[in-house]
């Protein structure tokens, strides 16, 4: 969870709180605050929109639809305060408008114009421009342009009323481009930016709005150019360079920690006003210090700062194992894209040596150590099971073993499968390939699709869940089985995670999350789900939801 030292007693202290890692454009932050705000405030619904913000911010659009769509349910929307009213309602229109952003054809213009009427009733009941601009905008993307210049015209004179301010300022620019004059969007941006320059959330906001409102009018996208734009970039281990003067501009940097080159670099960082730093360290901190006692005197200081974030490859082992090493540049590098992704900017990605879709073990082949009992590689790991297997009679579960055992094992075969084993309608797989691990984790819900299970002969509430993690394992011989096999605590991890997957999905670590990010990042997109208790009290775990980036998603 995120340490809090004494947790705020008050709804207001929560939202302030959540408020503060919103406006730093931490949304996972965010969002875990808000859960462990409902914790103590469960009838709180600021605090609820809060929650489902922070997972529409973050990209996690099927976690915020299902708590929205929860309240709906339970008519906890129905005759809301003007104040909330105003915010569920803009969050409505939000969340279908990325459902319009996900989807294709009539689909997609069905969500658009729901999204425009909810913004359109919303600013007929409160008068704002928030809800006007927005009404136009998603008019003008539904094809309805005389619509929505009438909106962005009343949105924008009712934000010149209101006064200059960064949102009031941004709306003007959006109406402006939306009326097709540019050169006036232009001068509005220019003095928003004045005031915006420290807030990353806003920013990121601004920036994807604004790009599609000016794709939409065919305006170039050089006039967003007035903007701050924060500085996203990862460096490899033993060779940062301090991208320039950092003054006026928000950096976000990731990069390994592996030696006092690192630590030094960090400290040069945050001395120079970068805004985050994201550390990703191979081991434990106190194995770590074991391991370089030179630097036990200055890297407690180091991760405690308040603007440093930690990711550790795995618990066990020390500083100098090679694949730990080799995962810890791997994930450093994927965080900086992960992070990009969230502020809408493109990340200053360098390539570290070694570093593929089969991470290396840093200058050693991986092929050399396979063999060596003693030493771990980087491996993908996949933990799966079947829900409602137990409920089956013995004539189904030997259909179950013909056709679904049957069918995992067809997918198998099409991948670059190092081990795998079943037990019962359990299943474990390893790969030395990340992206190969994603892809293979989706062929396998595959067989479990409603039509396969049902030409099975098989009962319909048979659903798979699946797990996935990244993490050094080791390789020795199970004399029982005859065959080698991989084991580690990475292992035990992954298998605890796969119990608290909801049926029908992928849940993965945010090191497989980060991993994947370095090398697949068009191809597949992990949306957060929270600091989730992994099964047996192994602890908790920031947990992601794997799909295809081509998914549609809900609705």
């Amino acid at each position: 969870m995120t340490a809090l030292g004494a947790a705020p007693r008050t709804e207001a202290a929560w939202l302030a709180l959540i408020g503060q890692a919103r406006d730093r454009a931490s949304h996972f932050v965010a969002y875990d605050l808000s859960v462990q705000a409902l914790a103590a405030w469960p009838d709180s619904l600021a605090i609820e929109h809060q929650a489902i913000l922070a997972l529409a911010s973050a990209g996690a659009l099927n976690g915020a639809l299902a708590r929205y769509h929860a309240l709906e349910q339970a008519g906890r929307l129905d005759d809301l305060p003007d104040h909330l009213a105003g915010e569920f309602t803009g969050l409505g229109g939000r969340l279908f408008k990325d459902l319009a952003a996900r989807a294709g054809g009539e689909a997609a213009l069905a969500h658009r114009l729901k999204s425009a009427r909810t913004y359109e009733a919303g600013y007929h009941r409160l008068g704002t421009y928030y809800l006007a601009i927005n009404a136009a905008a998603m008019y003008l993307a539904a094809g309805h342009a005389e619509r929505a210049a009438d909106y962005a015209a009343i949105a924008h004179d009712l934000a010149v009323r209101q006064g200059p301010d960064y949102w009031s300022l941004v709306t003007v620019a959006e109406a402006a481009l939306i009326l097709r004059n540019p050169d006036a969007a232009a001068a509005a941006l220019i003095q928003a930016a004045g005031l915006g320059a420290a807030r990353l959330a806003d920013l990121a906001t601004t920036r994807r709005q604004l790009t599609w409102v000016a794709q939409l009018t065919s305006t170039p996208v050089a006039v967003l150019d007035h903007l701050p734009r924060p500085r996203v970039f990862a460096w490899n281990s033993g060779r940062g360079v301090l991208p320039g003067p950092l003054s006026g501009t928000a950096i976000s940097a990731s990069g390994p920690l592996l030696g006092g080159a690192d630590l030094a670099f960090v400290q040069a960082l945050l001395a120079a006003g970068a805004a985050e730093v994201n550390l990703v360290l191979p081991c434990e901190p106190a194995e770590f210090r074991r391991d370089l006692p030179d630097l036990a005197a200055t890297l407690p200081a180091v991760l405690a700062h308040d603007r440093v974030t930690t990711l550790i490859v795995t618990r066990e082992g020390g500083a100098f194992e090679p694949a730990a090493r080799a995962l810890c540049q791997m994930q450093a590098r994927g965080l900086a894209v992960l992070r990009a992704q969230s502020l809408a900017v493109a990340p200053d990605v360098f390539a570290a040596a070694g570093m593929s879709a089969s991470p290396d073990v840093s200058g050693e082949s991986a092929a050399s150590v396979a063999g060596d009992a003693h030493v771990r590689t980087p491996q993908a790991i996949i933990f799966g099971d079947v829900r409602g297997f137990s409920k089956l009679d013995e004539p189904a579960q030997l259909r179950f073993l013909d056709h679904i055992i049957g069918g995992f094992a067809d997918v198998l075969a099409r991948f670059p499968v190092a081990y795998a084993e079943t037990a019962g309608d359990g299943l474990f797989v390893v790969m030395p390939d990340i992206a190969a691990a994603a892809a293979c984790s989706f062929a396998l819900l595959d067989v479990l699709r409603p039509a396969n299970v049902a030409a099975a002969g098989l009962p319909p509430h048979l659903a798979l869940r699946l797990s996935a993690h990244v993490g050094p394992l080791y390789r020795r011989r199970d004399r029982v089985i005859g065959r080698d096999k991989f084991c580690g605590m990475e292992v035990i991890r992954t298998a605890r995670i796969e119990p608290v997957t909801r049926a029908g999905e992928i849940f993965v670590t945010e090191q497989f999350a980060a991993s994947l990010a370095c090398v697949a990042a068009d191809a597949f997109i992990c949306e957060y789900v929270g600091v989730q208790p992994m099964a047996k009290g192994f602890g908790d775990c920031r947990m992601y939801s794997l799909r295809h980036a081509t998914d549609p998603g809900p609705g």
